[in-house]
């Protein structure tokens, strides 16, 4: 663990601001501060820092890096008295510090100075003795941006539309409007403002009111970070007769997500399942929603896909979220009915 701390006897508490964050980090490196001397009116405190809220991105990921590089912690306390320190690690030790109540407010910073996440909380501290304060630091609120882009071979669709959605965590839909270039077989979608979180993303292409193709996945938003995404719909699916999709209601929760034992080949008038494989839940309860083409047709740790399925290419994809949707994550995995 590498910790520089500064304390001041005078000063009024401040805000942390990232540049004394970067600079500190590197003035040296301590345990805690030399105060052996310090009065019976002054006791220590200890800080834990926890990463929380799925602060390790996951599929539909924004430009800037949200693994935490170091923490800048301040405080402020008793008679104007504060501090400042840094850490690398999850914890830190502050000695010296006047009797009464703090309160400690923690940065998270990545490699390329930006801030990434915060928390804070006040602790009591005693003389004499050690207090000790647990701070969840968590991704910061507020808005990105979320580009998306959709390509078909045009001269194979005549009538195309795009239906799509965004969906956070025990939300609504929240329907999002694509701009056609039917000569091209383009589509694409900007916000410049969309709340921070985890969402789901669902999106259809239909000709002449027939989905011919579709997918769904996470998405992550971060302030002030972008996040993109393409989709290349080059294997349409155009039907020749009806589809009857069984469709199971519930939005579910993943991470680092596999579809295992669904084949690539599925003779016509088969049916086939397949089953969902996360690799690190960590013990989290885990909601599944399974789509076909766009369709939501299971919410279970496996599928069954009927035999009524017509000949042609389908995109069979997983999204699962972890209880309270601090955590997601998808998988796809395309087919040919024959």
């Amino acid at each position: 663990m590498q910790q520089n701390n500064t304390i001041s006897k005078s000063k009024p508490a401040v805000t942390l601001r990232l540049a004394f964050a970067a600079l500190a980090l590197i003035v040296f490196a301590g345990c805690d501060l030399p105060h052996s001397n310090a009065p019976a009116e002054h006791g220590s405190l200890r800080i834990t820092i926890s990463s929380q809220d799925g602060m390790q991105p996951l599929t539909l990921l924004p430009d800037a890096s949200m693994e935490p590089a170091f923490y800048a912690i301040s405080g402020s306390g008793p008679f104007g008295e504060s501090f400042e320190t840094t850490t690398s690690g999850g914890a830190a030790e502050i000695s010296g510090l006047r009797a009464g109540e703090w309160e400690i407010e923690v940065s998270a910073v990545n490699a390329e100075q930006t801030e990434i996440g915060y928390g804070k909380s006040t602790v009591a501290v005693e003389p004499g003795g050690q207090a000790a304060v647990s701070i969840a630091v968590r991704p910061l609120s507020g808005t990105g941006s979320l580009s998306l882009w959709l390509s078909w071979p045009a001269d194979q669709v005549s009538a195309p539309a795009v239906t799509a959605s965004l969906t956070a965590p025990a939300g609504q839909p929240q329907p999002l409007q694509f701009a056609l270039d039917q000569a091209a077989g383009t589509a694409d979608y900007h916000n410049a403002e969309t709340e921070a979180g985890y969402y789901t993303l669902a999106l259809q292409l239909t000709d002449d009111g027939a989905v011919i193709a579709g997918a769904v996945e996470t998405v992550r938003i971060v302030r002030n970070g972008h996040t993109e995404g393409h989709f290349s719909f080059d294997d349409l699916n155009h039907p020749t007769g009806t589809v009857d999709i069984i469709v199971s209601p519930d939005m579910e929760d993943p991470l680092e997500v596999q579809i295992d034992g669904a084949a690539a080949v599925v003779a016509y008038g088969e049916s086939q399942s397949a089953a969902a494989l996360v690799t690190n839940a960590d013990g989290a309860e885990l909601d599944y929603a399974w789509y076909l083409n766009g369709s939501h047709v299971g919410a279970a740790a496996t599928v069954v896909l009927d035999s009524t399925l017509q000949r042609g290419s389908y995109r069979l994809d997983l999204v699962v979220f972890a209880a309270g949707g601090s955590r997601s994550g998808s998988a796809s995995h395309s087919f040919q009915v024959e």
